[in-house]
């Protein structure tokens, strides 16, 4: 059986990296030999799908593609290929998506997130999501497209009787960086982030904090990038409203920013990692706390289902509001109870290190083959 991935250069390309990290094990259990192409332009993804003699399509796009453009790709695509499985891998941020318009068009349509509920599919969110609605309705953003909500823009209708095509693909915990990192290899990821000079003096800060013993130097962590629009008020007032700590504990939370080898060093002398949302509920510092040993804490994605899908209320992470109400309460409690903050803390890192080792990806992309009618 062969694949052809026609990825898009940035986050596509990278949400499609396990068919290259993982093609000696895809090609032993399922037979599957997949090629990648990345290019941007839909003209140039049609001529490359029309040259293909496979079986398989998996396609992404850009996220800013036109979504009426992209409807006549599919249906140009359907056209000039009728015995091909087609699949979109939609690696959109929100659990919503412009694009499904195309599912007449198309075999499967994979995203990174999927709501719940199902019933939220038919539903239309401000900002085209569940999670940004509610932060409008408290006050806490404001319903503008100054403040980056964008009602229409990620959000399309999806037809009940096209539902059955949505699935689930998988997330940023796939990039080859995170892969590197839950198998235990962070220098190589750190060798391609940084450059050699900011590696050196963070491990040599590193072995400086082994030598004296310092583990757990830092009580409360926060690093985050402000962005604009409702995401950098909900990170600014997660920030500023953390240092109220810093009275009793050893609090570094800043919107500063520091090289990755530094960021992972201060990470792993973490005993708490508060990782409030970006465009999305989830950001790839999760499972990165969940590597270092630091106890994450952020808003309840239980709304949510993606893949990995291991962050488990009070046994992987501890679920704080969407307003961040509970977080000072939430932080003091676990720093004032060390073996309930361990216990979450080793649950956190055998689910995220034990996903990766028990390369449970592979038996998720057979289910994807299965349901394609791919594989029996």
């Amino acid at each position: 059986m062969k694949a052809l991935v026609l990825s898009n250069t940035g986050f596509g390309h990278g949400s499609l990296y396990p068919f290259i990290h993982y093609h000696k094990e895809l090609k032993s259990c399922f037979g599957l030999e997949s090629t990648e192409i990345v290019n941007n332009g839909l003209q140039d993804k049609l001529q490359q799908a029309r040259a293909f003699d496979g079986e398989l399509l998996i396609i992404s796009v850009p996220w800013d593609t036109d979504r009426h453009k992209l409807n006549d790709f599919y249906r140009e695509l359907r056209r000039d290929c009728p015995g091909k499985k087609i699949v979109h891998f939609d690696y959109g941020d929100g659990n919503q998506s412009a694009f499904f318009g195309a599912l007449p068009y198309l075999d499967l349509y994979l995203k990174q997130y999927l709501n719940t509920d199902p019933d939220d599919y038919r539903r239309r969110f401000l900002g085209g999501s569940k999670f940004i609605e509610h932060l409008v309705q408290v006050g806490m953003a404001e319903d503008s497209i100054l403040s980056e909500i964008w009602t229409d823009l990620f959000q399309s209708e999806l037809a009940s009787e096209q539902e059955s095509k949505l699935m689930l693909g998988w997330n940023f915990g796939l990039w080859k960086r995170m892969i590197y990192l839950a198998e235990g290899k962070p220098n190589l990821v750190l060798l391609g982030k940084d450059r050699p000079h900011a590696f050196a003096v963070a491990k040599a800060k590193a072995a400086v904090d082994a030598i004296r013993r310092r583990r757990h130097s830092i009580d409360v962590y926060c690093r985050a990038t402000l962005y604009k629009g409702w995401t950098r008020k909900h990170r600014e007032y997660t920030i500023n409203t953390l240092n109220v700590l810093a009275d009793k504990y050893q609090v570094v939370s800043s919107t500063a920013r520091v090289s990755f080898s530094e960021y992972y060093r201060e990470m792993a002398q973490s005993r708490i990692f508060v990782s409030p949302s970006g465009w999305c509920e989830y950001t790839p510092k999760d499972y990165e706390a969940m590597y270092f040993g630091a106890l994450l804490m952020k808003p309840a994605v239980e709304h949510i289902r993606t893949e990995p899908d291991i962050l488990v209320p009070n046994e992987t992470y501890v679920p704080l509001k969407w307003d961040m109400s509970d977080m000072l309460d939430q932080c003091r409690y676990y720093l004032e109870h060390e073996s309930e903050r361990r216990r979450i803390v080793d649950n956190a890192r055998e689910a995220y290190v034990g996903y990766y080792r028990e390369k449970r990806l592979v038996g998720h992309i057979g289910n994807i083959l299965q349901r394609l009618g791919l594989r029996d």
